[in-house]
């Protein structure tokens, strides 16, 4: 798509984060043991568990334990303005204009210069394009493809749909991959894949439940 990275920017990222997790899944290791988080793991959610969402960590901060959960942060996912424009154009055939994510990105860009890769109104145009074939490609597949399906050579699921697991593992969108989700939303996808954001030390014990599709064959924890 238009707004992935090209070659070199995208074996630099493959790179920085296969040190970046050689260190992580190592401190983890050593406190967690064998079941601990691994830094961009695979994680298969269920789409219907994911209710609510909050933006406070990056996906350079998956597999961080922490012990607060900022409950002042948590909003439901129709608040989120992309997912809800997303649904409005996928299940009620509300025109992208219409929803007001072209003026959106438009605004951005005039602000910013460049969002998302993309700077002009005619790549905005396109982009949006390309979900909608994205969404046609999801609905008769009935799933979403991982990353490393996607990207040759991408590091575990790194770039993917960022899910934090919040208190007693509850799942919680972290803000990234708003389009994506939407689409599994939209598409009636049973489960969708994340990437793994923080966890709470509560839901360290439910790590095992996400690590493996419920309908497809099993698929290593490390997934390199």
């Amino acid at each position: 798509m238009i707004t992935e990275k090209g070659q070199l920017s995208q074996a630099r990222r493959n790179w920085t984060s296969r040190l970046r997790g050689l260190k992580i899944d190592s401190d983890n290791l050593r406190k967690y043991g064998v079941n601990a988080p691994q830094y961009a793991e695979l994680l298969w959610v269920g789409t219907k568990d994911v209710e609510c969402g909050l933006k406070k960590w990056s996906s350079k901060q998956s597999a961080q334990v922490v012990d607060d959960w900022p409950v002042d942060l948590v909003r439901p996912l129709r608040e989120w303005k992309a997912i809800g424009c997303c649904l409005q154009h996928w299940q009620t055939r509300m025109s992208w204009e219409e929803t007001g994510l072209i003026d959106q990105m438009m605004s951005w860009i005039r602000e910013k210069g460049k969002v998302d890769r993309l700077s002009s109104h005619e790549e905005v145009l396109q982009r949006y394009q390309q979900l909608d074939h994205l969404y046609e490609i999801v609905l008769a597949e009935q799933k979403l493809r991982t990353r490393k399906e996607l990207v040759a050579g991408n590091f575990r699921e790194e770039g993917g749909i960022l899910v934090h697991l919040g208190p007693d593992g509850r799942p919680y969108f972290g803000g990234k991959g708003n389009h994506r989700l939407a689409i599994a939303i939209a598409a009636g996808l049973e489960y969708f894949p994340a990437q793994l954001g923080v966890v709470h030390v509560s839901a360290l014990n439910s790590l095992s439940r996400y690590r493996n599709c419920p309908v497809l064959p099993s698929i290593p924890i490390d997934g390199k």
